[in-house]
C-alpha cells in the first residue's frame, strides 16, 4: 500500500538523524573519557534512551493504527517474551561480547587491531551481518530452524518492543555465538568492539518502530524500517540483514520500495504456529516433533 505525505515531518526525517547523533556523541564522549562512564553503561543507557525515544516517536506519530502496540499483545505476548529476552539478549548478549573483546590484549591481535577504531568497527558489523545473514537465511529454510524463529514472525504487527520477541534458541544461535565468535577471532580492539555494540543496537531497534520513519539513500548502507518492515511482510523472503544492507545487495535479497509498505505482516500462514501468546506453547514449539510442517516464511 502507498504512504501519504508524512504528517508530521520533522519526526519522519529528524527522528533518525537525532539518534544516530546522539549515538556518536556518547561514543566518542565515552572513548575520549568526556564523561565518567564505563563503556558497559554507556551500551546500557543508550539502549534504554533509543528505546525510549522510539517507543515515544512511534506513539506520537505511527506508521498504521493496525500496527500499534495493544494492551492485548504488551500484556499477553510481549511483556513475557520481554522479560526472556532483556535477560538473554539485552544482557547477556552485551555482556558475552564485551567479556569477550577483554580476554583479547589491550592492543588486540591480528591485521584488524592495526587499523583505525572506526575501521575496525566496520570490519566487524560486516562479519557479524555476513554469519547472521547466513544464520538468517537459513532459519527461514530449514524446518528446525524455523520453529524457533518463527516466533519472532509469529506477530502481525511491527512495533519497538516487539523486537524482543525471539525464542531464546534463536538467540543463542544467531546473536551470542556469532558475535562470540567475531569478536574473538577478529582480534578487534575494546573500543572498536564498543562502536560495533552502539550500531548494532541502533539499527535493530529503529527498524523495528511504527512510525513512518525515512533515511532515504541511507537504506542502502544501513538497515532501517523502511527495509526491515518488508522482512516481517507475510509473504516475503527479502532483506535478511540486520545491520547493514551489502549482503542483501550482493546476494539479490534487498528490496527497497519508498513510500510503500506491506499489504499484511507475519506468517504466511498462521494457523500453522501457535498463537505467541501462549507463552509456554511458543517456548516448547521447537522442541515439538513436526507431522507435515512446512517452512511459512
Amino acid at each position: 500500500m502507498e504512504l501519504r505525505t508524512p504528517a508530521r515531518p520533522v519526526l519522519t526525517y529528524g527522528t533518525y538523524p537525532f539518534l544516530a547523533a546522539l549515538t556518536g556523541a556518547v561514543a566518542w564522549a565515552t572513548l575520549t573519557r568526556r564523561v565518567p562512564l564505563t563503556t558497559d553503561a554507556a551500551v546500557g543507557l543508550l539502549a534504554l534512551t533509543t528505546v525510549a525515544v522510539a517507543f515515544a516517536v512511534e506513539r506520537a506519530n505511527p506508521l498504521l493504527d493496525r500496527w500499534r502496540m495493544t494492551k492485548d499483545s504488551l500484556v499477553g505476548r510481549d511483556l513475557p517474551f520481554i522479560g526472556l529476552s532483556f535477560v538473554t539478549e539485552q544482557i547477556a548478549a552485551l555482556g558475552v561480547a564485551l567479556a569477550a573483546v577483554r580476554l583479547v590484549p589491550d592492543g588486540g591481535f591480528g591485521p584488524v587491531a592495526a587499523l583505525p577504531v572506526v575501521a575496525q568497527a566496520a570490519v566487524v558489523l560486516l562479519a557479524l551481518d555476513l554469519l547472521w545473514y547466513g544464520y538468517h537465511r537459513a532459519a527461514h529454510t530449514l524446518p528446525r530452524l524455523w520453529r524457533a524463529h518463527g516466533v519472532h514472525h509469529s506477530p502481525s504487527q511491527v512495533y519497538v518492543l516487539m523486537h524482543l520477541v525471539f525464542h531464546p534458541i534463536d538467540l543463542l544461535a544467531s546473536r551470542f555465538l556469532m558475535a562470540l565468535v567475531v569478536f574473538r577471532l577478529s582480534g578487534a580492539t575494546p573500543g572498536a568492539a564498543f562502536l560495533a555494540v552502539l550500531v548494532l543496537n541502533l539499527q535493530q531497534t529503529i527498524s523495528h518502530v511504527n512510525s513512518d520513519i525515512r533515511t532515504g539513500p541511507l537504506n542502502y548502507l544501513l538497515v532501517g524500517a523502511e527495509t526491515h518492515r518488508w522482512h516481517h511482510g507475510a509473504g516475503e523472503r527479502v532483506n535478511y540483514g540486520s545491520v547493514v544492507a551489502v549482503w542483501d545487495l550482493v546476494f539479490r535479497t534487498f528490496v527497497h520500495t519508498p513510500r510503500r509498505v506491506p499489504d499484511a505482516l507475519g506468517l504466511d500462514d498462521p494457523a500453522s504456529f501457535p498463537d505467541p501468546r501462549g507463552f509456554r506453547a511458543a517456548l516448547a514449539w521447537p522442541f515439538r516433533r513436526a507431522v507435515g510442517q512446512q517452512v511459512a516464511q
